[in-house]
């Protein structure tokens, strides 16, 4: 935002291609890379509580530390939505622009878009499968919490409340 204020106050001249960079890193990498170090957060914790139960199997948590750590939802989930909807919108808007870049005869712009939307189509598949294996590993996670340790109602309510605030990833950044 600065770099584009100062560029069109004339202040300093900030080339195109750096604003669109910028402007990219935010709105993707940023919150690809705050969800994942979330997820190794949670990861780490949740590791921590099944270690800590295999050696002191009577001592239950804190209902704090189940709700951080030990969700119905894996850990990875938010991550791997994210992931699938950035590629969807990445593979939409690609798919839409390569067309007109190859009708104007930028062959590099349509060799780069191309390149975009091969690599957005290939994570798809990898995201959804990503999204399975997450669930599958929650399934595992909530078995094995009832295994060990029985809950007040009031902290399984709790933990079944997904960490993005809906199952189906329809609150990204939230």
């Amino acid at each position: 935002m600065a770099s584009m204020v100062a560029n069109a106050a004339g202040w300093v001249s900030v080339p195109r291609a750096s604003q669109a960079g910028v402007v990219l890193v935010t709105l993707f990498v940023l919150p690809v890379a705050w969800l994942g170090v979330h997820a190794v957060w949670a990861l780490r914790g949740r590791a921590e509580l099944f270690i800590a139960a295999g050696g002191h199997p009577r001592r239950r948590p804190t209902d704090r530390q189940l709700v951080d750590h030990l969700r119905n939802e894996h850990p990875l989930t938010p991550l791997w939505w994210m992931v699938s909807v950035l590629t969807g919108l990445g593979t939409l808007c690609l798919g839409v622009a390569l067309p007109f870049a190859l009708a104007d005869g930028a062959v590099l712009a349509g060799v780069l878009l191309g390149t975009g939307l091969a690599v957005s189509l290939a994570a798809l598949p990898l995201a959804v499968s990503g999204i399975r294996r997450a669930a599958r590993q929650g399934a595992e996670d909530q078995r094995r919490r009832a295994e060990l340790w029985s809950l007040p109602i009031a902290v399984e309510r709790r933990l079944t409340t997904p960490l993005l605030g809906a199952s189906d990833g329809g609150h990204l950044g939230a």
